[in-house]
């Protein structure tokens, strides 16, 4: 979808997917299909756009998510870690795992006026796409070698998923055709 649909795919991706779509990005890039830093501008705006989108939600359905069981769950490590680092923490919820789109909730429950929302979490949009998108772009390389095996495993996985489904149809059809017998002798006593 990247390679086909190029920069538009990176925004979209990022507003509703995020990081894959960034580590995909830096592949693409290093392909040839479009710049490196095309890639990180692109990521950057469509994760802008959808922690914005997030950041709303928490705004105007807040008490809803507060009680939500995600909230629950997550919300005690991002309301320490937002005691700890104050708005910077827009900065770590890129490299937490769970914690991204629940802290863009937090900071609109919070009511974090969305000038000063934007701004720091522009500075982290722009941070995490470039890690991810490096990230990508490094090891695209490899990702080609993986792809590869991938295929050959997917090959040999099917040999054997074939195999198996024969063996299976192979004593079943002996086990009906005993129990058949067996019937027809019991039958005759």
């Amino acid at each position: 979808m990247l390679i086909r649909h190029g920069v538009t795919a990176v925004v979209l991706g990022a507003i509703f997917e995020g990081d894959l779509t960034l580590v995909l990005s830096g592949v693409v890039a290093h392909l040839g299909i479009f710049s490196f830093p095309v890639a990180v501008a692109a990521g950057a705006c469509g994760s802008l756009v959808g922690d914005c989108l997030w950041y709303w939600l928490g705004r105007l359905k807040g008490p809803a998510f507060r009680s939500g069981g995600l909230y629950r769950r997550v919300g005690p490590r991002i309301e320490s870690l937002a005691t700890r680092f104050g708005v910077w923490q827009l900065l770590l919820a890129r490299f937490v795992y769970g914690t991204k789109n629940p802290s863009m909730i937090f900071w609109g429950l919070q009511g974090l006026p969305f000038g000063r929302f934007a701004a720091v979490d522009a500075l982290g949009c722009s941070m995490g796409t470039f890690v991810f998108a490096g990230l990508g772009y490094l090891v695209s390389g490899s990702a080609e070698a993986l792809v590869g095996r991938v295929r050959r495993i997917e090959l040999w996985l099917l040999g054997a998923l074939v195999v198996g489904v024969v063996i299976v149809y192979l004593v079943h059809r002996a086990t009906t055709r005993e129990l058949h017998i067996e019937k027809i002798q019991r039958g005759k006593s």
